[in-house]
């Protein structure tokens, strides 16, 4: 199972660089685009359209690893009150919730990835993009969650077996505090000597 959990963080970190290098592309795409119209009255035809696509790639094919950093917005003022049984049925209960929630909406991208191709759907602008492809990338995204979301599941589901309610907590709870804290001052770089030499003068 750890190993299964370790490739379970790789493919979603993986999928966390493929959506921000997805973005990164569409805000040099957007720039140029500025550059042209402003210095030369011309624009890069489907640039805005190159952009929304480029949204929801990143999007959902960074979702699994927000999941997995336990990055997703969550509500935690009574949470933060319960015993720690309590907090971990909350926790089982919200990732199924939300396991279910991207279930229905990856059927429905399914459904819609397949009228596309029937129907031979293409965008609208001079670019004339057939949809299947945009929207095949974003669905994948989605199921990239499901896959990384289901393993998660399976892996509390065992840990909760050997009540081992600790390690469930570190794997889907809400950050506490503490952890936020010291998950910032892991991303701090040291002091260099100088400061440290004038901090101690």
């Amino acid at each position: 199972m750890d190993r299964l959990l370790r490739w379970n963080r790789i493919a979603a970190r993986s999928g966390l660089w493929l959506g921000g290098a997805v973005m990164t592309a569409a805000a040099l795409l957007i720039g140029f685009d500025i550059l042209l119209r402003v210095g030369f009255n011309r624009a890069i035809d489907g640039a805005d359209e190159l952009s929304r696509f480029a949204l929801a790639t990143a999007t959902t094919w960074s979702l699994a690893g927000a999941l997995l950093e336990r990055a997703h917005i969550r509500v935690d003022t009574a949470y933060v009150r319960f015993p720690r049984p309590a907090q971990i049925m909350a926790d089982m209960v919200g990732l199924l919730a939300f396991l279910g929630c991207f279930g229905h909406v990856f059927a429905f991208g399914l459904e819609l990835v397949i009228q596309s191709a029937h129907a031979g759907a293409r965008s609208a602008s001079a670019l004339q993009i057939p949809m299947i492809y945009p929207q095949t990338l974003w669905l994948c995204g989605l199921a990239l969650l499901l896959v990384c979301g289901l393993v998660l599941l399976l892996a509390c589901a065992r840990l909760l077996i050997a009540r081992r309610f600790a390690e469930v907590h570190d794997l889907i709870g809400i950050k506490s505090a503490e952890e936020e804290v010291a998950e910032e001052l892991s991303h701090t770089p040291a002091a260099t000597a100088p400061d440290r030499q004038e901090t101690a003068s």
